[in-house]
């Protein structure tokens, strides 16, 4: 890490990653295609912004058994979050993929032998109780098949986050491989649509260059500065403002109960980073 510990500066770049990824709700409910060819769109548009930058920092996209690997990672965990949303509810999908802290927390220990503090491991239960009790209205126990799906998501989302902990892994390269991965996968519903009005078109590309483009941008300069425990746990905010973005544009109102859940996410998230600064200044 380039400056500090758990910087300022790297906490801002997750955050801001998390507001980008956020997106994701208004934009697709403005667009009527089915969810792959959404995928396959907008991925056609992160892999052309990410390939910018990557060339901007003077680097050439890398082909190797890390980057492979790392790209895989990430594939399996944007095609089976698209999955999931099919098989289960909305809510059930985001929520048990967000239970990605805890299984970072579970890896760091398991495969880099570093034991969670007890302020991380007290955040995460925490945050997870505020998820639910923002999508708890909408739980169901329906789709068994897509909460499996969804966990699945939760890991391989888990394992993105610790794609820099991998020697040789390049996390833009990985990125890149698995954005044209989903294009690819993609193609033969997007072929299909039939609206490609310049609002539909601009969606897409917004979600291409903005919600994932410039969210896996700010990522990885986050990952460089901040731990992934720390990364997971600011990024814990984007479930929480998915749904207030959709509420405050498209006026599908959240009730009491959720907004108590987004108050113990963010108050939680904030006095993890506040405590996480404070130690890095000592």
């Amino acid at each position: 890490m380039q400056e500090g510990k758990n910087s300022a500066k790297g906490i801002a770049y997750v955050l801001a990653s998390a507001i980008c990824f956020a997106l994701a709700g208004v934009l697709i409910k403005a667009i009527d295609w089915s969810a792959l060819a959404v995928s396959g769109g907008r991925s056609v548009f992160a892999a052309t912004v990410l390939y910018i930058f990557l060339r901007v920092q003077g680097k050439r996209l890398t082909l190797n058994g890390p980057v492979v690997a790392g790209a895989v990672i990430n594939f399996v965990m944007l095609q089976t979050f698209v999955i999931a949303n099919k098989l289960t509810t909305a809510a059930n999908a985001i929520v048990l993929q967000f239970t990605m802290p805890a299984w970072i927390i579970l890896m760091m220990w398991l495969f880099f032998r570093e034991r969670p503090t007890r302020s991380s491991v007290v955040t995460c239960a925490v945050i997870f109780a505020g998820i639910v009790c923002f999508f708890f209205d909408q739980l169901s126990p329906d789709g068994f098949l897509g909460n499996v799906v969804a966990i699945v998501s939760g890991i391989a989302y888990a394992g993105v986050f610790l794609m820099k902990r991998i020697p040789g892994c390049d996390f833009e390269s990985a990125a890149i491989l698995s954005f044209a991965a989903c294009a690819v996968c993609g193609m033969p519903d997007l072929v299909r649509e039939t609206d490609f009005a310049p609002m539909t078109v601009a969606a897409v590309a917004v979600l291409g260059i903005v919600q994932v483009g410039f969210a896996y941008i700010f990522l990885s300069k986050g990952l460089d500065l901040v731990d992934p425990v720390t990364a997971a746990l600011v990024s814990t905010i984007e479930p929480i403002l998915n749904p207030l973005l959709v509420a405050a544009f498209i006026g599908e109102l959240v009730g009491p109960l959720s907004l108590v859940g987004a108050a113990l996410v963010i108050g939680s998230a904030t006095a993890y980073n506040v405590h996480e600064a404070r130690s890095a200044r000592t």
